[in-house]
């Protein structure tokens, strides 16, 4: 097999693979993956608007309206005209807050046995090369926010470290 390929199917089935494990996790929470990501991004970057929201989540459909007005409905996110009436933003309700932390765990778990799996192996090598694969594309500037953004809100510690 071209190892190119090889990369690409790999990659591929290792999203699959934690895509599946994020919705297992998720699941006793009431949420699926998507919408947890997406209550962690409002969380971490509200207020924001459906559009903000949209640019900051690596989805296939895009356009995130379905999965707020799911949100919304389930009473974890709230929807308010902003000091620009043309804009509507985003933010997390009280209840939207308490399922943040409870994501937040649950997400911890699946670091923590992601480590485990990769033992003391050093990521960073394969980081770069899939940072430098993705400069070609948009969504390199996505993972850049993302990760502006969670370094904002997040402290140092050691369960922030990249290996």
């Amino acid at each position: 097999m071209d190892p190119l390929f090889e990369l690409a199917l790999t990659v591929k089935a290792a999203q699959r693979a934690l895509e599946q494990l994020t919705n297992e996790a998720m699941k006793p929470l009431g949420v699926t993956g998507p919408q947890a990501d997406a209550i962690i991004v409002i969380g971490q970057a509200e207020p924001l608007s459906l559009k903000e929201l949209g640019e900051l989540l690596i989805a296939e459909a895009g356009h995130p309206s379905r999965l707020v007005d799911r949100l919304v409905e389930a009473g974890l996110v709230d929807r308010r005209t902003g000091e620009d009436r043309r804009r509507i933003e985003l933010s997390l309700t009280s209840k939207g807050r308490r399922l943040e932390k409870r994501i937040l765990a649950a997400r911890e778990q699946i670091r923590e046995l992601a480590l485990e799996v990769l033992g003391d192996r050093d990521i960073e090598p394969t980081l770069e090369l899939l940072r430098h694969m993705l400069q070609v594309s948009p969504l390199a500037g996505v993972i850049e926010r993302r990760r502006a953004l969670f370094e904002r809100d997040t402290p140092p510690t050691k369960s922030r470290k990249r290996r």
